[in-house]
């Protein structure tokens, strides 16, 4: 879930610049405090006389409470961003119907004589956990090859013309992962506390417009990300009793390297205007009201979802869509000091939590060998297939989902 991403305070086609007659050089810098929330719920596929059914199982709260750090400069328009979780905490419960704890189908299938014949409880539930600490750190690079303000330099005054032309933002993001303590989801099942990190180069490309039009002042934002786990990146190999039979010999044969974190491709789309209720550019004084919308698509991935604290494992997650609304209010009471609110809403579609294939032909002898809890030898099965949640009629599901969050940005401006 990359809520962070959604509450960045700062103005979206506005970047420090180096490029102002009277102030050759700008750095900004930035504190925002947030606080977001999300509530999932979480059901799983049953079969039925009449077919799989979906029945509720768990209720799903995250709470996270963290500060953003941000250096802005204007020789080429560079940043960096610094996110600290003061506070991340996930709780679950168990919803009425809940098949979780009577569940009888083992990790690794139930082909073996008389397995699966006992109650076997999936995860702990009620269950909770705990993170905090710093998340990867991203650096980047904007530059407005089209500035209207810069380059129509309309009049000063309270409300100015509209200009001849649009501002034209372009920009490139790197999350760095820098090391430190990667989170281990398997560390959620003995209760103790776990970092943010999570090993991935993630480059982003960016580009945003904005035109003044009196009081109006119109954006659209367009972006996508390319992640790629490193070689430090948690995978769930580290942990092969709590992966099927095969693990033990498939974690370090054919499926070497192949059972990590995966993260998702994302694209997003940000369209908004501000509403200038207030301006004096002779002063550097201003206040406006901010509404936009976005879309932002996640693809598959195999990472940190809503139940990968529940089995202590990374879990693959289908593609999904997240819709937001967000409403601020922004204040330039002089051109060193800036000051922003914001509300946050979203709802993120329904998608499946627990999708791995099966396996694939390794040995390449035409087809697709599992052992299915037999202990006999089956190159070909995928490591991280749960037989329990993984196979279709019995997989977990994220429900439609609503989440929430407010922000705080003081900025200083040099």
């Amino acid at each position: 879930m990359s809520l962070l991403a959604l509450l960045i305070a700062a103005q979206i086609t506005n970047v420090a610049d180096a490029q102002d007659e009277k102030h050759p050089l700008e750095i900004d810098v930035e504190a925002t405090w947030l606080h977001l929330r999300s509530d999932t719920t979480i059901a799983r596929e049953r079969s039925s006389a009449s077919g799989i059914q979906l029945g509720d199982e768990l209720q799903q709260t995250r709470k996270l409470d963290a500060v953003e750090l941000r250096l802005a400069m204007g020789l080429w328009q560079d940043l960096v961003v610094a996110p600290y979780a003061l506070w991340d905490a996930q709780d679950w419960s168990a919803l009425p119907g809940s098949t979780l704890a009577s569940n009888t189908i083992s990790v690794s299938g139930c082909g073996a004589p008389g397995s699966c014949t006992t109650p076997q409880p999936i995860g702990v539930v009620p269950g909770k956990s705990r993170r905090s600490g710093f998340f990867d750190p991203t650096i980047g690079l904007a530059w407005s090859p089209v500035n209207e303000e810069r380059d129509a330099r309309p009049r000063a005054g309270l409300f100015p013309q509209a200009t001849a032309v649009a501002t034209w933002t372009v920009g490139i993001d790197y999350t760095v992962p820098l090391g430190g303590k990667v989170d281990d989801p398997a560390r959620a099942l003995v209760g103790t506390s776990r970092p943010e990190e999570r090993q991935a180069h993630v480059l982003t490309a960016w580009t945003a417009f904005s035109r003044r039009f009196g009081v109006l002042d119109p954006y659209l934002k367009l972006e996508g990300s390319a992640p790629f786990a490193t070689g430090k990146a948690y995978d769930n190999c580290l942990h092969p009793e709590l992966l099927s039979d095969v693990a033990v010999a498939n974690c370090s044969g054919p499926w070497k390297g192949e059972t990590g974190y995966r993260p998702p491709y994302e694209g997003a789309i940000t369209a908004g205007s501000e509403w200038v209720a207030f301006e004096d550019r002779a002063a550097d004084r201003r206040f406006s009201v901010d509404l936009r919308a976005g879309v932002r698509w996640h693809g598959p991935s195999r990472g940190y979802t809503q139940v990968t604290d529940l089995l202590g494992k990374l879990s693959s997650a289908d593609e999904y869509v997240t819709t937001t609304g967000q409403l601020a209010l922004y204040g330039r009471i002089a051109r060193w000091l800036h000051l922003r609110v914001a509300g946050l809403v979203g709802r993120d579609s329904a998608h499946f939590l627990t999708d791995e294939s099966i396996g694939e032909d390794k040995d390449g002898d035409g087809k697709i060998t599992i052992s299915q809890g037999t202990g006999a030898p089956a190159p070909d099965q995928n490591p991280n297939y749960d037989f329990r949640v993984d196979q279709p009629g019995r997989r977990l599901r994220a429900e439609p989902s609503l989440f929430w969050g407010v922000s705080g940005t003081l900025s200083l401006n040099f």
